[in-house]
């Protein structure tokens, strides 16, 4: 396949194998742990299955030979994208400057909370509770 030869040009065959047999792993793992939802109460339609449970579902109708081949499909899209990724120096820049400005955004807003809270902090240590007045009546 004109796929494979690809695949395997783009990362190391180390690489590939292991994305490969995670995704096996993973899927067969969320199969096996999937909570199915609460049924429909009485006289109402049931929901239709959203695309987890479908692919659930089909996931385990599969035969091991199509599930090998699924997941060979999922596992050649992410090394794709992998080899993509990483020959986008330009991507890469753009990428570092929005984590650079992420970081100043979260920055200011720690100094925000730390100011506000360090206040509240001394404004309830400086106040005294007041003693209530007795009445005259007594």
């Amino acid at each position: 396949m004109a796929t494979e030869e690809a695949k395997d040009k783009l990362l190391p065959k180390r690489v590939v194998d292991y994305i490969h047999n995670i995704g096996v792993r993973a899927l067969d793992h969320l199969a096996d742990n999937f909570a199915e939802p609460a049924p429909a109460p009485e006289g109402a339609e049931p929901a239709p299955p959203n695309a987890l449970q479908s692919l659930i579902g089909q996931w385990k109708a599969m035969s091991t030979e199509q599930k090998e081949d699924f997941v060979e499909k999922v596992s050649v899209s992410v090394v794709e994208m992998i080899a993509a990724s990483a020959a986008l120096p330009l991507g890469l820049k753009l990428g570092k400057k929005a984590v650079k400005a992420t970081k100043k955004v979260l920055e200011k807003q720690t100094k925000k909370i730390r100011k506000v809270a360090k206040k509240s902090a001394a404004a309830s240590k400086t106040k005294k509770p007041k003693k209530a007045k007795k009445s005259a009546t007594a």
